[in-house]
């Protein structure tokens, strides 16, 4: 059913707006994409499933309206039990008394309590009646957030006290946190005695905190003896009473730092909270808390909330296994069959800093397992006792520092004992706890240079699936060495040199998964989506008859650590021969839904996996030439303030001012002017004292840099760096830089009393036609596809943007009728001369005359593609790349 949610928003607003109460749940129906047929079949009852006057359809939705007054939610929640919704399997109920409504979700376990006449902000609700999907997400456990930040609060207090200045000395204290954070959990999860470190810290030392120091010395150093060593016997009986640990996290002798009264009654704080219930993740998410963003980001550090990790692992491969789980039940032989293949299973993170990915896989095939075996214990017909045959070494990992990859093997050994206390809970019997085993197969080195073979050594039909968060870096976050890595590994490719670092795992995850039962799956910076980029990257993964099977659309990625930032990300799967493709998408609300496709764009939208690559011209003939502003570099004594023009106004140096606007002054309607003395002569120049001084100072300035092309430039100090700007004529505007909250960028005409900046593009004496198609939603979808970013907003260019875009082939009428509606466009805004264009054009904020103006030019150029109406971005999308596929093949 062709229906999008912009039209289900505006179908709601209409049903609400006039409310026919016998007719408001067949229009809802019908604003959800439901056919008129089966609307007519409802009221004539042949498919109303219902009686005494509620309509319900069988697997849909059930309706009930009530008299004003009654209480809703208790007759909603009275509905659920009945019968009847159970016997048709119904999956809303919907009940009001026209005033407020309530709804259930009985699939999804969630409920909605709105008043009626705001049911239309409440539209992602029943998306899943319109084929759009909920993605259940997994929320991070209030447990864990909790000991993250009061593990943060205990690193401020040591900072106090301890110099922390040094590299040395920041490692150390890691090396402490981790241990830490290792008894705590030990304590708590049977590995130590209950509580027994905190006991021991709350009767053994000193109410001031002065000696926890010394106490944590020997601590760590009783947990690294055997009980038989004499140098444990020796020690105090408390001491004595910890267990061998093993696995190397205490074998380093390293300082402990200082603690003070608060330090320790927040300790104490620590040990009374039930880290049974934490995530092994929470061991990264404090390593990160101790580490500076300077370091952090030399090291690709990166931790991953579990609600973002099951974005990545889910989608990859969970949800075929639980697939696989529901169609083997009650099959003795299918659930062994499913059982063997969990033990072969093997999950890649070729950038796991401390593990996370790992260790959330892990846990997750586990819970798997064993529903497996709790299905196999029904349908058996001799008794059996199975025991967890997914293994550690099932797991492999390359991380480059070196404490983060013991972290990570100490984490994935805290999930198996994690693992094993709920295998212990659910049958009765489990795997022995100390000492350590082995952890995983975790290499230390850089996997830029590693051959992953030689990691991760499977055969081609071994079902392997390499996932993970690998370091993102653009041009300004590189180190040297960043540098070797992408050229060793990116260098076949002709300008990697702009893609982002995180390009490099998608390269040698593809190479790694070619002929392979291999499936990939990363988090990256959305710009490997966006703009030249995708021309760059994408293709070489093609080109091995791999695709994107899944992806989730831009979001704002956060985890765990104290103090964490957020950065915009995309999750996205590749492999071969994946039949199935599903694209999440997140509402304003921050909902996600997933949408089935036939084909993901590299751009993250239904559709071709054509690539865009930058053309120097137009692809369409006959249209004009976009070009650059001037560049104005260097030249800050030729531009003047509003000020420095008002004192100079009726002076002979007026003559040679004119307008300065770039993309900041032509949208939010700043005043700037310069110096414009591209026709002055040097007798001119040196006529006026203020313009000959500023010309020399020009001078001064350019000669003073290093760049030989700014010294050069020294020898026209009269004039911009790169002056560029039409003799005659207006000329079209397009800013380079605009917010992404915007549907329409603003683009404007200018006359030649005004110079544009290289902050913009231009398109000397363009015509209002040409105006009307760039202003247009179709070429507004191109470019927000196409485009690159600067941050989060659109960054406009010419040979991306404007020089790739399919223009529509125009008969004279056609182009007369453009013309008319754009210069509409344009006299509407004179409408309003009080307001800026950022002012004009905010979503909030739009005048609804402009709005009609541009929905009027938006359906007439739609028009000049499509003698059918087309339903959606993603449709105009479509059929643009189709054109644009046809103008490479001619060009």
């Amino acid at each position: 059913m062709a229906v999008t949610q912009g039209k289900i928003i505006e179908s709601l607003e209409a049903i609400c707006g006039s409310l026919d109460k016998d007719e408001f749940i067949y229009q809802f129906l019908l604003a959800y994409g439901f056919p008129k047929a089966t609307i007519t079949r409802l009221k004539d009852g042949s498919r109303n499933v219902a009686s005494n006057g509620d309509v319900a359809l069988k697997k849909q939705l059930y309706f009930r309206t009530l008299a004003s007054g009654t209480n809703v939610y208790e007759a909603a929640e009275a509905l659920k039990s009945e019968p009847v919704v159970k016997s048709n399997d119904i999956r809303f109920i919907v009940v009001t008394d026209f005033d407020s409504l309530v709804a259930f979700d009985l699939k999804a376990e969630e409920s909605l309590d709105t008043d009626i006449n705001l049911l239309d902000k409440q539209y992602a609700f029943f998306l899943p009646l319109a084929g759009y999907e909920k993605a259940i997400m997994y929320s991070e456990h209030p447990a864990d957030i909790k000991a993250s930040e009061k593990m943060g609060q205990l690193f401020d207090l040591i900072r106090e006290r301890n110099d922390l200045s040094k590299p040395e000395d920041i490692h150390a204290l890691n090396v402490f946190l981790t241990r830490l954070l290792f008894c705590f959990y030990a304590e708590d999860t049977g590995i130590f005695e209950q509580d027994q470190m905190t006991k021991a810290i709350e009767s053994t030392t000193s109410i001031t905190g002065e000696d926890l120091d010394q106490f944590f010395t020997d601590l760590f150093k009783a947990l690294n003896l055997p009980d038989t060593a004499p140098e444990k016997q020796a020690m105090p009986a408390h001491l004595q009473a910890f267990p061998y640990v093993n696995g190397g996290l205490f074998k380093a002798d390293e300082p402990v730092p200082e603690f003070g009264t608060k330090a320790r009654r927040l300790l104490l704080e620590c040990g009374s909270l039930s880290w049974a219930e934490i995530n092994p993740d929470i061991f990264g998410s404090m390593f990160q808390a101790v580490i500076d963003q300077e370091q952090r980001g030399n090291l690709g550090q990166h931790y991953t909330s579990v609600s973002n990790i099951m974005k990545v692992i889910k989608p990859l491969f969970l949800d075929k296994l639980r697939d696989a789980l529901e169609a083997a039940k009650g099959k003795e032989k299918k659930l062994k069959e499913l059982l063997i293949r969990l033990q072969n299973i093997r999950v890649f993170d070729p950038a796991c800093g401390s593990g996370n990915f790992l260790i959330i896989a892990y846990k997750e095939l586990r819970k798997i397992e064993m529903a497996v075996i709790d299905e196999l214990n029904l349908v058996s017909v001799q008794s059996e006792m199975y025991y967890s045959g997914i293994k550690l070494s099932q797991f492999y990992g390359i991380e480059i520092d070196d404490f983060a990859h013991e972290i990570a093997m100490l984490s994935l050994w805290l999930a198996e004992h994690q693992m094993n206390v709920e295998f212990r809970e659910q049958f009765g019997y489990s795997e022995a706890a100390l000492p350590l085993s082995n952890p995983g197969n975790i290499t230390c080195g850089n996997s830029l240079s590693l051959d992953w073979n030689s990691v991760c050594d499977i055969s081609r039909s071994d079902e392997t699936y390499v996932c993970g968060n690998p370091p993102f870096h653009g041009n300004k976050g590189r180190t040297e060495q960043h540098v070797e890595d992408m050229e060793n590994v990116l260098g076949e490719i002709n300008g990697y040199g702009r893609l982002d670092f995180v390009a490099c795992w998608f390269l040698l995850a593809s190479k790694f998964a070619e002929d392979r039962h291999v499936e990939c799956a990363f988090v990256a910076t959305n710009s490997l989506c966006q703009g030249e980029q995708v021309a760059l990257i994408w293709p070489q993964i093609f080109k091995r008859n791999q695709s994107i099977f899944f992806a989730y659309k831009t979001f704002e990625w956060k985890n765990q650590a104290k103090g964490n930032a957020g950065v915009h990300v995309v999750v996205i799967g590749f492999g071969q021969h994946v039949r199935t493709k599903r694209l999440f998408s997140q509402s304003t609300k921050g909902q996600w839904t997933v949408q089935n496709c036939d084909r993901i764009s590299p751009y993250l939208v239904p559709g071709s996996e054509l690539a865009v690559t930058p053309a120097r011209k137009p692809l369409t003939k006959g249209i004009s030439v976009m070009e650059n502003g001037s560049e104005y570099s260097n030249s800050d004594p030729l531009i003047l303030s509003q000020e420095e023009y008002d004192q100079i106004k009726g002076m002979p140096e007026e003559r040679w001012v004119k307008g300065l606007v770039g993309s900041s002054e032509f949208i939010n309607g700043k005043k700037r002017y310069c110096f414009w003395l591209e026709d002055a002569t040097e007798e001119d120049i040196n006529k006026s004292e203020i313009i000959k001084d500023r010309v020399a100072r020009t001078r001064e300035i350019r000669l003073s840099k290093t760049n030989k092309g700014v010294i050069d430039s020294a020898n026209w100090p009269h004039l911009f760096k790169i002056p560029n700007h039409p003799k005659e004529g207006n000329y079209i505007l397009v800013p380079r830089v605009s917010s992404m909250r915007r549907r329409y960028i603003p683009i404007g005409f200018m006359d030649t009393d005004v110079v544009a900046t290289n902050k913009v593009q231009i398109i000397p004496n363009g015509s209002l036609f040409e105006f009307g198609i760039l202003t247009s939603e179709m070429h507004m979808d191109w470019m927000r596809v196409v485009a690159g970013r600067l941050k989060s907003d659109y960054s406009y260019s010419a040979s991306l943007v404007y020089n790739t875009f399919p223009w529509p082939l125009v008969n004279d009428d056609q182009r007369r009728n453009i013309e008319v509606l754009a210069e509409e466009v344009l006299l509407v805004r004179e409408d309003y001369p009080d307001k800026t264009l950022a002012d004009l054009y905010d979503p909030d904020k739009m005048p609804l005359p402009l709005q009609t103006a541009h929905q009027a030019l938006d359906a007439a150029v739609e028009k000049l593609y499509s003698s059918k109406p087309l339903t959606d971005s993603s449709e105009r999308l479509e059929h643009l790349f189709g054109l644009y596929s046809m103008l490479i093949g001619k060009n």
